[in-house]
């Protein structure tokens, strides 16, 4: 008898270890793709250098796994925290992240600017992603959906100029089969600026679906990088 409440006892163990593994992470319905303006992340707030140093195109702010009922909010994750030896160890992603997913705060490094979005999103989804394996998605959705190609695209919407919104958003729209993305502003003296551009995707981060985020952009937008 003894020896069958011990078994029952592990089975009973094994099966709370395989629940806390699947629910590692918090249940997701999409993944948030949102690109930055460095020009714009930049514009006086003091924390970029002086003169900073930026990339002229758009960066990634992050990968998010977020929910329909509230995208705008994050969800409390579950998943396991940023491993800095991960990162360390492969040096060819953190070259590739670099271009993708650089760092502008002078007051942070990038692996800083890593570990701050996987802690606070990217380990959500590490049910579906090993660490490694979400930073090159990242970087893939990157190379694919670069704001700034997708603008010139179809309508030759180029930086240094001012768009209606609904023309800076079709353009998006008319390079991701018909979804929906969002845009999302900075206020600066008086001026509107295009500060992110975020494109949404299905479970796997694998096809666009429709954001379901307001804007707080108004309906003439400066474009800058």
């Amino acid at each position: 008898m003894h020896f069958f409440k011990i078994v029952l006892v592990v089975i009973a163990l094994c099966f709370v270890t395989y629940l806390g593994k699947s629910n590692a992470a918090t249940p997701y319905d999409i993944f948030q793709f949102v690109q930055q303006s460095p020009y714009v992340f930049c514009l006086g707030n003091g924390i970029c250098g002086n003169p900073p140093v930026l990339r002229h195109t758009f960066t990634t702010h992050g990968l998010w796994p977020s929910n329909f009922t509230d995208p705008s909010a994050s969800i409390l994750c579950a998943g396991t925290l940023f491993d800095r030896k991960q990162m360390n160890a492969d040096h060819n992603l953190q070259l590739l992240l670099s271009n993708s997913w650089p760092n502008f705060n002078n007051r942070r490094t990038n692996m800083d600017f890593w570990e701050h979005e996987y802690n606070k999103h990217g380990r959500c989804s590490d049910n579906k992603f090993s660490q490694t394996q979400y930073f090159h998605e990242a970087h893939r959705l990157w190379l694919t959906y670069n704001a700034q190609y997708l603008f010139s695209q179809t309508t030759g919407i180029v930086p240094g100029h001012q768009y209606d919104y609904i023309d800076l958003e079709s353009a998006i729209r008319r390079t991701i089969g018909g979804k929906t993305p969002l845009l999302m502003c900075k206020y600066h003296r008086r001026i509107t600026y295009l500060q992110e551009v975020v494109i949404c995707f299905d479970y796997n981060a694998a096809n666009p679906v429709d954001c379901v985020r307001t804007t707080n952009c108004g309906a003439l937008v400066s474009y800058s990088l």
